[in-house]
């Protein structure tokens, strides 16, 4: 506590305590100061009576006779007549003496017998207590007798006093200022220590306690000072807790999840939002600074305007192409105040692939199904015309017939292998095999088909690698798809197939120098009837199903496939076993 504090509760009691002592000695010494006045009236007018026993006021001159009167009572003896002249005075010629009649204490004992008064003397430069009474013998009134004393004595013994009841308010001062300075020096200590607990607990340091000594009340505050700070400090830790439970969830929640305020700005966002938007500090900025969509901003829109939960779909090309679902609920933390949104994205990027995946399967089934089927019947209706009659052209015609309905059994077979396999009903038999027998099978089942068309075909084999674990029937069929396209797609050149290892890692190859397969198209290789040139790849006679079925046996056998190529420079497929 500042010291100013306690210098304005001192210096006010200071003041209080003063005034009382000023207004306690006016009134003491002014009481004091009367009462002597009164006891000295009273003696006075014992002397007086005393005195008029022994004094004829029918002699003119009593001016020796009041000195005599003077020595024994110490004080001055005037003796006045009835009309006020003085005829007799112990300290001055009555003869020389003014009319007293109209003297105040004179006028007093006309009316009251007794009289007094209080004058200051110019010459002696001090006050004099003067007290008159009227004298009277057989019920006539002679004269007055008056006797008057100064009241240096009363006013010395006034001061006295005066002096001790300073003295008393200043050792109450000097007594109050001491045990005010020991007392505010405690009360400081204890102010102190309970002013740096305090900003201990506004910095956070709530593990510090408070204990007093020889505090009296102040140890009630302290004890409520530690009672809220072990409280806060439980109170922290629940809240740390439950802050610590919340990143762990909003880590944990694999959808990007954007709690934004009311003006348009992201105050949380969880773990799984870079993942989607981008590495970029998210907090602190305006949601269409992230979210580049105008769907989702009118989505914002319309939950502030309908105070209502809305969803929709839309896509976004940075960082990565994707298709997003997004639900906006509006936050209400006070009734009916709008305080912010919560936006929950979760990435649908997969199912509209496989959406995008079955429509095409759809299209290609009826495509593929439907062109042979068409040629099936037009050539059946020909002969059916009347062709069968021409010989020459009628088994044309059926040979024609027969190759449509191959291809379809051909498509229908390999359709049921792809499905075969996703179901189960083929399963992969691993053991280990020699893999020169599998690759010398392979060459042999094309070496004819390379050499009709002018092309190399080879097998490397990296020393030492002679047996894999694998399904022998089902890597000749993966190889037997590999090797036929890179064949079909390969002008010049050659096709080579094989394994080797790389940074310990082994796999399975088959390279061409064909002519490549642009980057863009190179995700979606491997999809049911998918070509990348549809014309070509029906002229030489596939049915898009190759790739799939070289997928999922790769897949059935727990391997990885990698496909690198580029346009002019040939394609390379690699199984990573």
């Amino acid at each position: 506590m500042k010291k100013g504090i306690f210098r304005r509760i001192f210096i006010l009691y200071a003041l209080l305590i003063l005034l009382s002592g000023l207004f306690g000695e006016m009134y003491i010494t002014s009481a004091v100061r009367e009462n002597h006045i009164d006891n000295l009236r009273q003696n006075l007018s014992v002397q007086i009576t005393l005195i008029s026993k022994s004094i004829s006021f029918n002699q003119t001159n009593l001016d020796n006779l009041c000195k005599q009167f003077k020595k024994d009572t110490g004080a001055r003896v005037t003796v006045i007549a009835n009309d006020g002249k003085v005829i007799g005075d112990s300290d001055t010629d009555s003869a020389l003496m003014d009319n007293h009649l109209h003297r105040t204490e004179i006028e007093q004992a006309l009316l009251f017998d007794v009289g007094m008064a209080k004058r200051y003397s110019d010459t002696l430069k001090y006050d004099f207590l003067y007290v008159a009474k009227k004298i009277s013998h057989n019920e006539k009134e002679e004269g007055f007798i008056r006797l008057a004393v100064p009241l240096k004595e009363v006013d010395h013994s006034v001061n006295l006093l005066r002096i001790r009841i300073i003295l008393v308010v200043l050792s109450v001062l000097l007594i109050t200022w001491i045990f005010s300075v020991w007392q505010t020096d405690h009360l400081r200590r204890l102010l102190r220590q309970i002013t740096d607990f305090s900003r201990s607990l506004s910095r956070g340091e709530i593990d510090k306690r408070l204990f007093l000594k020889n505090a009296g009340e102040f140890n009630e505050i302290a004890d409520n000072l530690t009672s809220m700070s072990v409280k806060l400090q439980g109170m922290m830790a629940q809240n740390e807790e439950e802050k610590n439970r919340l990143n762990v969830i909003l880590k944990s929640v694999p959808d990007a999840l954007l709690i934004i305020d009311a003006k348009g700005v992201i105050t949380l966002s969880s773990s799984s939002a870079k993942e989607f938007f981008g590495d970029i500090p998210m907090t602190g900025m305006r949601f269409v600074e992230v979210v580049r969509n105008h769907e989702f901003s009118d989505l914002m829109e319309e939950a502030r305007r309908s105070h209502s939960p809305g969803m929709t779909e839309f896509s976004i090309e940075t960082p990565v192409e994707k298709y997003l679902s997004v639900r906006v609920s509006p936050l209400f933390y006070k009734e009916n105040e709008l305080s912010g949104f919560l936006a929950v994205f979760h990435d649908i990027t997969q199912i509209e692939k496989l959406e995008q995946v079955r429509k095409d399967f759809v299209a290609n089934v009826s495509h593929e199904i439907k062109t042979p089927i068409t040629a099936i019947k037009g050539f059946a209706d020909t002969l059916l015309e009347g062709a069968l009659e021409d010989k020459e052209n009628a088994a044309g015609f059926i040979r024609t017939i027969k190759a449509n309905s191959e291809r379809i059994n051909s498509l229908v077979d390999d359709l049921m292998t792809i499905s075969k396999i996703e179901l189960g009903v083929i399963k992969v038999e691993k053991t280990m095999i020699d893999i020169d027998d599998v690759f010398n099978t392979v060459l042999a089942l094309f070496y004819d088909k390379a050499a009709a068309k002018s092309l190399s075909l080879a097998v490397s084999n990296r020393p030492g690698l002679l047996e894999i674990d694998a399904d022998r029937n089902r890597l000749i069929q993966i190889l037997t798809n590999l090797v036929d396209n890179a064949m079909k797609f390969t002008e010049a050149g050659g096709v080579t197939f094989g394994i080797d290892q790389e940074d310990e890692e082994t796999f399975l190859f088959v390279e061409d120098t064909g002519i490549g397969v642009p980057a863009k198209y190179l995700p979606r290789l491997g999809e049911r009837f998918y070509r990348v040139d549809p014309a070509r790849s029906r002229k030489m006679g596939g049915t898009g199903l190759g790739l799939a079925i070289v997928k999922h046996l790769v897949k059935a056998h727990g391997w990885t496939m990698q496909i690198e190529s580029a346009p002019g420079k040939g394609t390379r497929v690699k199984i990573i076993l």
